[in-house]
């Protein structure tokens, strides 16, 4: 007796293998039929179940378990490499590097505003148009000069300790009193 190769339907295919039809027509997107009859579509049992189990080549957008275990492990693997650089203060988190700007960015404003008040009564005492530019002009470098020499320090968000990158761990004053609700005065 001649043993006959038996085709499958999608359907078929979703009871054998226990998936949602659906899925199964996901993962035979690659797969070219051997028998079409209008819209029903029958496959070889070797070539869906490979489909099916994550045996196709990449282009056809399957993973292999293997392939997929791999990627995840990978994935966790960076992940913990970025925590461990937070740890190290290698990189900063979003939160602090907004701070920073916020800082920044506040205190280039602030400068920028006092240059009125602190450049006119000079200005005003000028002998004439170009005096009052070159004060003016020193009067802007000195700030941005004040502004570049400024240090950006990142704190510690959860412990308010300065992290200075040296591992000293010293304490921001400020926020230690704030914190605490007491003062160096107090303290006796």
């Amino acid at each position: 007796m001649a043993m006959t190769q038996n085709l499958w339907t999608i359907n078929a295919l979703a009871v054998e293998f226990g998936l949602d039809r659906r899925t199964v027509g996901l993962r035979l997107n690659g797969v070219r039929p051997v028998e079409e009859k209008g819209k029903i579509k029958k496959y070889k049992l070797s070539d869906a179940a490979r489909a099916i189990m994550g045996h196709v080549d990449q282009s056809g957008g399957v993973l292999s378990y293997e392939e997929a275990r791999a990627r995840k492990i990978a994935a966790e693997a960076e992940l913990a490499e970025m925590e461990l650089s937070k740890e190290k203060l290698e990189v900063l988190t979003v939160e602090a590097i907004n701070q920073i700007n916020s800082e920044l960015f506040g205190n280039f404003r602030a400068r920028l505003l006092s240059l009125p008040t602190k450049a006119s009564p000079d200005v005003f005492s000028a002998k004439d148009v170009q005096e009052a530019k070159l004060i003016l002009t020193k009067y802007i470098n000195d700030t941005l000069q004040e502004l570049s020499d400024t240090m950006v320090e990142a704190y510690d968000f959860e412990n308010t300790q300065l992290n200075t990158g040296d591992g000293s761990g010293k304490k921001r004053p400020d926020v230690d009193e704030a914190a605490t609700g007491t003062d160096s005065q107090s303290m006796g």
